[in-house]
This record gives structure tokens, sequence and C-alpha cells, in this order.
């Protein structure tokens, strides 16, 4: 710096008290022009560097998150074509599925990623449909954000089938919705009525595959079927820790 005659300035650790001090090194020159000597400033820059790390910290999640959307959108698209390969089919699915992950996603961002409503999220779900034709019974409660996500996904591919093979592909049928949260576990009913005779199907579509792999793989849950004679029963249940 006395040959330059430049400024210098360095940042030093964190202290023991967690503060940030920027330490900037100024010559002060002779009538001259010649370097006399130097005046240390010491500042605080501690909130300015908290604010840097929170950055690095959202940035950080922002790219773990992405990442996971993709690889769900990649598993997505290949179940989707693998079960209706035909175009027009593979299409309308496939963007089902994504407006069911854009809304969850929706919700979420809007607590900044803290949770998802349990009610709100359902709610969210059925107006997708035909939301007069849809119970709702449950005790305001929150899911993180994974959870959400994959309710949402779950009430999205239960009301798919419904729509198309269920209760509500006849005029008159109903779905009833039940949840919740007794002893540290979310339990969800998904009861069908007035609707269509029921006959279990001689193999298990993408829809249920999906409802089990979201609750059983992820959460450790467990899934259970019902083709009762009145509609179609799907309960889901699992820990609210998991």
């Amino acid at each position: 710096m006395f040959r330059s005659g430049e400024p210098l300035e360095h940042q030093l650790p964190r202290d023991a008290a967690g503060k940030h001090f920027l330490v900037r090194l100024m010559p002060y020159r002779s009538n001259g022009g010649r370097t006399k000597g130097v005046v240390v400033t010491l500042l605080d820059v501690t909130t300015l560097a908290e604010a840097e790390e929170h950055q690095q910290v959202l940035i950080s999640e922002l790219n773990h998150r992405v990442k996971n959307m993709l690889a769900v959108v990649i598993s997505i698209a290949n179940h989707t074509y693998e079960k209706t390969p035909a175009p027009e089919e593979f299409l309308a699915a496939f963007t089902g599925r994504l407006h069911a992950m854009a809304r969850a996603y929706g919700l979420l961002s809007r607590t900044n990623w803290k949770n998802a409503a349990i009610g709100e999220l359902v709610r969210q779900e059925v107006e997708a449909f035909d939301a007069a034709r849809f119970d709702l019974s449950g005790p305001k409660g929150h899911l993180s954000p994974q959870q959400g996500l994959s309710i949402g996904m779950v009430i999205h591919e239960l009301a798919t089938n419904a729509s198309k093979y269920g209760a509500l592909s006849k005029p008159g049928g109903t779905v009833r919705i039940l949840w919740s949260t007794d002893h540290q576990r979310f339990t969800l009913t998904w009861q069908e009525r007035d609707g269509p005779a029921v006959n279990r199907p001689e193999r298990e579509g993408f829809g249920l595959t999906l409802v089990k792999g979201e609750i059983g793989y992820r959460f450790g849950g467990t899934v259970e079927t019902l083709f009762e004679p009145t509609g179609l029963i799907v309960r889901i249940s699992f820990a609210l820790n998991a």
C-alpha cells in the first residue's frame, strides 16, 4: 500500500460475539504527495454479512427445491407416458398433474415454505374439479412442505380417478373427505358415494400406484383401499414427524 498508494480492505472472520468487521486502510500523504502513514478504520458490517449469508442459504434452498421439482416432473412424465402413451391422453394427464403441483407450490410459497394448512390444501385441489360435490371435514392443522406437496398430488389423483370411473363420473355422485391429526398422526379418508357400481380392477392404475408411492415410500405410511358396493374408500395414514 505504501508503494501503490491505494487503499486496502479486509473483512475479518466472525468474532466470538458473532460480529463481522471490515478493516479499511487509507493512506495519508504529505503536501508533496508521499505516503506518510495509514488511517485504520474498523467498520461493523455484521448486518451486511448476515444478509449475504442468508442470501446464500436461500439460493442453496432454491437450488435444492428446483432439483427436487425437476426430478418429480421427470418421474411423473415417465409414469404418465407408460400408462397413457396416446399423445392427447398423455397431455391431459400430465398437465393436470403439473397443475396440481403448481397449486401446492403456490400454497407453500405463501407461507415461505414453512408449512401447508391442511384444509386450504384440500379445498384448493377439489376446486379444480366440482367443489360442490365434495364434503370436507377435519380440524385445523398443518403439514410439512413435502407432506403438503404429496397430499396435494394424492387428492388430485383420487379426484381424477373419481371423475373418470368413480362417483364424480355420474350425476349426483359425491365424495366425502375426512382428516384428523390425533396422536401426532395424519389420517385422511376418501369416501365416494352414489357413483357407478364399484369393481376391483384387474390391475392397479397409475393414480393408486402414485398414492401408495407418495404415502408408503416417502413417509412410511399406510394406504388402505376398499372397493365397497357404495363406492371407493381410501384411507391414508402417516406420522406427522415423517
